[in-house]
């Protein structure tokens, strides 16, 4: 390959990366990267009408420890009544969360579902809360 089309490429990557608030992935049976995290964590969400054929999910993280998180990503599932995962998001949580603290997030595009999951997949631990931007 030589290397004006590789760099093309890697631009064209990065480029369709920037804008983007979430993505769709399939991660098999896996809800999460870290384990224990509802034991530092509460997640509370709504799913609401958004268009005929999509559901907005609009949700906070409440942080009940100590120390912050920064750098937080959210797997947001939609299921259908037999527990069968329909679609699924991975995106990033627009801030950190400071502890104690809450930050929001609110999810587009999801398709109409008879239950929907909201769960920590991974983020960072900050020593201090006043690491925060």
């Amino acid at each position: 390959m030589s290397r004006a089309v590789f760099v093309g490429l890697l631009a064209a990557a990065i480029g369709g990366c920037a804008g983007a608030t979430g993505y769709a992935v399939s991660v098999g049976d896996k809800t999460t990267l870290m384990y224990g995290w509802e034991n530092r964590f509460d997640v509370e969400w709504t799913a609401d009408p958004e268009s005929a054929q999509t559901r907005v999910v609009r949700g906070s993280v409440a942080n009940r420890s100590g120390s912050g998180a920064d750098r937080m990503r959210l797997l947001v599932q939609a299921s259908d009544a037999s527990g069968h995962v329909l679609a699924q998001r991975l995106v990033w949580l627009p801030t950190g969360v400071s502890g104690p603290g809450r930050a929001y997030f609110e999810v587009p595009g999801m398709p109409i579902a008879d239950d929907y999951r909201v769960t920590v997949w991974d983020y960072t631990t900050l020593e201090s809360a006043s690491n925060l931007r």
